[in-house]
């Protein structure tokens, strides 16, 4: 196994990025590289074992999406290995991309700017839940935490000072919508949500809006989860192994589980009534034949976030405005980047110096030891502060060492 040189620890031409979206393969294909709860801890388990200092994974409707800081051709690897993606799946379906171009796209992922839905804020839960993962397997290292922190920072920027943002928009609130839509022409008497996580919750709680009195009924996995989101808003909780006894009593039913097999197959649908599914899950949850079926209208998580899709075309006005911002807090993060790498020299010097100091043979006593320390911070606190206004020169570094050296003698 090939291991990262600890140099790619420290600086963001080492950030890269692997990754597949609704750009660049459709709802099938995305299917096919799509990151489970059951497979995500096999990815991290390989990025460890890989030596990555930084890694972590987003795997959402619209995307699968790696990121590390490593060789890129060990990046590939993993990916390689994780979803059994050929070189042909790698030119046809993936971007391959390095350093501040990496950087820059993951500004648009979080703005927004990348998303199926122009401006979709709920990109932005899904990220940090993906970074809480990655912190639990202790793969957040300097580079990422700087990187998304700037990134944090450019989409709070574009979201209050440009209208990206605007409108209630996502693709929670398109599926809504578009079964508000369908309820113009077809009484809906009652709805089933399956899959309860975070985006399913947000799906629940947005069709609550847009339906105050319609029974609702939700399963889950995991039953508490359920409860805790029927709850919410008020809607009852159906056993997960016992909800296909009940699939065909529900005129709507939604999706939005991630597993890797179809939850929902064509003899799971008798067909008697019509019947509305939106299958917003990826990897797809309900089999496509189950389109096929007499009284059924089917829709995918693409057809959906396409749904009023010319109402967010005011949205594109927007982006020259988001892409300004986008270039502040990248310039912000370069600018990091330079201090970051003087300032560890200089730390290191600081140790240099001290060793010196406390070295020589007039060294202080004890009890002064803590004034020369303040006094060490003091000055190398200063030079990093000269460096952050006025840039690195090696001078200022030999006159911080050499004053406090003499001094001390």
């Amino acid at each position: 196994m090939v291991h990262p040189s600890l140099k790619y620890q420290s600086n963001i031409e080492h950030f890269v990025f692997i990754g597949t979206n609704f750009t660049k393969a459709d709802i099938k294909t995305r299917s096919r590289f799509a990151i489970t709860h059951a497979t995500e801890a096999g990815a991290y388990q390989k990025a460890i074992q890989s030596g990555f200092p930084d890694f972590f994974l987003l795997s959402t409707c619209n995307r699968t999406e790696f990121y590390a800081c490593a060789p890129l051709a060990v990046l590939k690897q993993l990916v390689s290995a994780q979803l059994g993606v050929s070189e042909s799946d790698f030119n046809h379906y993936f971007y391959l991309l390095t350093g501040t171009d990496a950087v820059r796209h993951f500004f648009h992922v979080v703005s927004g700017l990348d998303s199926q839905i122009l401006g979709d804020y709920e990109i932005v839960c899904q990220v940090k839940a993906s970074l809480d993962e990655a912190r639990k397997h202790n793969l957040v290292g300097t580079i990422t935490d700087r990187v998304t922190n700037f990134a944090y920072q450019a989409q709070k920027k574009v979201k209050a000072h440009t209208n990206l943002s605007s409108g209630k928009y996502s693709v929670s609130y398109a599926a809504a919508e578009l079964i508000f839509h369908e309820s113009q022409s077809q009484s809906f008497r009652n709805i089933l949500i399956v899959g309860t996580g975070d985006f399913g919750a947000a799906v629940a709680r947005n069709l609550r809006h847009y339906f105050h009195s319609i029974p609702v009924a939700i399963t889950n996995r995991t039953q508490e989860k359920a409860a805790e989101v029927a709850a919410q808003i008020q809607a009852e909780v159906i056993a997960f192994d016992d909800f296909k006894n009940h699939i065909n009593h529900f005129d709507v039913v939604i999706t939005t589980v991630a597993l890797e097999h179809y939850l929902i197959q064509p003899e799971d649908v008798q067909g008697l009534n019509k019947q509305l599914f939106l299958d917003l899950s990826v990897p797809q949850a309900v089999h496509p034949d189950v389109r096929n079926i007499n009284g059924v209208c089917l829709f995918s998580v693409d057809e959906v976030s396409a749904f009023h899709n010319e109402l967010l075309q005011q949205r594109k006005f927007e982006i020259p405005r988001a892409e300004k911002i986008i270039d502040l807090y990248m310039n912000q993060l370069m600018e990091w980047q330079h201090v970051y790498n003087h300032s560890r020299i200089v730390l290191s010097y600081k140790e240099k110096v001290k060793n010196l100091i406390f070295d020589h043979p007039t060294r202080p006593i004890v009890g002064k030891a803590l004034d020369h320390n303040k006094k060490l911070d003091k000055a190398f606190s200063s030079l990093i502060q000269e460096i952050r206004e006025h840039g690195y020169a090696g001078c200022r570094m030999i006159e911080t060492m050499n004053k406090l050296v003499l001094v001390e003698k």
